[in-house]
């Protein structure tokens, strides 16, 4: 079985874990910059991800 493309991703979510926004990257190079500009408001929570998985997180 080959390897599968899965997009980087940085996904922002309310307090009930419902995602409002959800941006796609190419590589990891690509979405790091974005993650690292936004900035999560009160009860939000803003994570790199690849895939399903997430690499980092950061919340309020």
């Amino acid at each position: 079985m080959g390897k599968v493309y899965v997009p980087h991703r940085v996904v922002i979510r309310d307090a009930s874990g419902k995602i409002v926004s959800d941006e796609e990257f190419d590589d990891f190079g690509a979405a790091k910059p974005a993650f690292d500009s936004k900035e999560a408001l009160p009860g939000m929570e803003v994570a790199i991800q690849h895939g399903a998985r997430v690499i980092f997180k950061k919340f309020r």
